[in-house]
């Protein structure tokens, strides 16, 4: 067994430590730094839209730029108001000018995230003839978080069978920086025509066929009362296409009559019903098919395959609210 002086023996312990110590300084260092980072009164200030609408199940996870469906009516030119905000737990210590623009890659970033999926219809950039930002530059004013940035839509100009959107995007600030997640923001901008919207089911009756003349008796023939509400999405300025519509019961969906449009004449009131996928969807002949705009109420009476498995449809629904 070696034996060393004792003093040899303290230094080399000694000269040991030093790193030892030196590393604990500096991960406590690190680590102090982190937490400060991760401190909200230590972090940096952010600037960032407020989510205007529910964000749209096409934005794809992990996208960088979320997409936010919003809709106005077509009848007129719209000015819409959407909020831009400071974050963190303080309002501005001073006034902050911030700037606003668009972000035309983003759209294109966003379908290239998409176009693996088949189904994926691209969006198009909102193009500048169809909206103006009416206020490009806002101030946040010293103790408070929010301002609103205005544009103006020229709604009644949309190509209802466009896949808008408008890349709106805080292009600089005064103080702070604008957000990575929501420094820019893709709006799904649409056209709704004056019949756009939620109808509940007031009253109504499906009867069902194994053959003309002969009734099925089955449980998805009777009343439509209190069914599952109706979806009305404007298709062009007269046209809605109606959706969620379901039998007797109101558990099982009609199908067969997919992409049911009623196309109201608006000097009349007066509907024509039509299935993009069923040609014999048709009015039942001298029955109402009408519109009442002091209620907002929709009467209706079609049917379909009237030669084979005749269906037969009395509805009418009441308008709710905005979809």
């Amino acid at each position: 067994m070696l034996n060393l002086p004792l003093k040899s023996t303290k230094m080399k312990i000694f000269k040991l430590l030093i790193p030892a110590v030196l590393v604990t300084v500096s991960l406590s260092s690190c680590l102090k730094n982190k937490f400060d980072q991760m401190n909200p009164d230590g972090s940096p200030s952010v600037i960032e839209f407020a989510n205007p609408s529910a964000p749209s199940s096409e934005t794809p996870g992990g996208s960088a730029f979320t997409v936010f469906p919003v809709s106005y009516l077509s009848a007129t030119s719209t000015e819409a108001s959407y909020k831009i905000q400071l974050s963190g737990p303080e309002p501005a210590a001073q006034d902050i000018i911030v700037n606003v623009g668009v972000r035309s890659d983003a759209v294109t970033k966003l379908n290239d995230e998409k176009k693996i999926i088949s189904s994926y219809v691209p969006y198009v950039e909102l193009p500048s003839s169809l909206y103006t930002i009416t206020t490009p530059t806002v101030t946040i004013p010293a103790g408070q978080r929010s301002a609103s940035v205005k544009v103006a839509f020229k709604t009644s100009s949309f190509d209802f069978s466009k896949k808008y959107a408008l890349p709106i995007a805080i292009t600089s600030t005064s103080f702070g920086s604008p957000s990575g997640n929501f420094g820019t923001i893709l709006l799904n901008v649409t056209a709704k025509n004056e019949w756009d919207g939620i109808y509940s089911v007031s009253s109504g009756v499906v009867t069902r066929y194994t053959a003309p003349g002969v009734p099925a008796g089955d449980a998805l023939s009777g009343n439509l009362a209190g069914n599952p509400d109706i979806t009305a999405t404007s298709i062009n300025g007269t046209t809605v296409e109606l959706t969620n519509l379901r039998w007797a019961g109101g558990s099982s969906a009609v199908s067969g009559i997919e992409n049911l449009r009623a196309t109201i004449n608006p000097a009349t009131n007066q509907v024509t019903m039509t299935s993009g996928v069923n040609p014999t969807l048709r009015n039942i002949p001298g029955k109402d098919n009408k519109y009442d705009p002091a209620t907002k109420t929709f009467t209706l009476n079609f049917d379909w395959n009237q030669t084979s498995t005749p269906r037969e449809m009395t509805l009418v629904i009441k308008y709710k609210g905005s979809r």
